[in-house]
Order: C-alpha cells, then structure tokens, then sequence
C-alpha cells in the first residue's frame, strides 16, 4: 500500500513537471493574502517525483515483489537515506516567522 501511494505521489509530481495541474494550485502553501510561499520549478517537481517512485520501487523491493541480488548493506543504507530526508520547512528548521506584538 506504501508503495502504491508513493508511486502515485511520484506520477502527480512528474504530471506537474509536463504542464499538469491537478491539485497543484491546492498542494502549494499560501500566506492569508493568498500569495505563494513557494515558487517551484518544473525541475523541482521531477525531482521530487523521481524521488517518490524510487521510493516505491524500494518497498516493493523489501517486500520481496521485486527480486534484486542487492546487498543487504545496500538497502540498509538506502532505508536509512529515506529516514534522514528533511523537508526544509519541517518546524525544526528556522523559516521566516511572524511575530505578533
């Protein structure tokens, strides 16, 4: 089921990167004005689409549908990488703030 969900995240971000716009102008974040927080490009959203099916293709990896000779240091080290991403705007990270007087 993870698998299929990060599949089909990827095709939405790899659908945004053609010109697509299902659900983009929703996805993105707004101030109360409406104005955009971000302003991503085409490249972003390939990235980011590339990177949610390989994440697909890994769970079907580790759930034995796909069969791959790959060591297990490799995929160990591979789940790992997908634990440490950190979304730039995650509340840990300092972004700007307002502050209320």
């Amino acid at each position: 089921m993870l698998s299929f969900v990060f599949f089909v995240l990827g095709l939405i971000h790899l659908n945004w990167s053609i010109g697509g716009t299902f659900g983009f102008a929703e996805s993105l974040p707004t101030k109360e004005t409406g104005e955009r927080v971000l302003n991503l490009k085409k490249f972003d959203s390939v990235v980011v689409g590339l990177g949610l099916m390989s994440f697909s293709f890994f769970y079907l990896l580790k759930v034995g549908y796909i069969n791959l000779n790959l060591s297990d240091r490799l995929v160990y080290q591979f789940s790992f990488e997908i634990t440490v991403i950190k979304h730039p705007f995650s509340p840990s990270t300092s972004i700007e703030k307002e502050t209320v007087t």
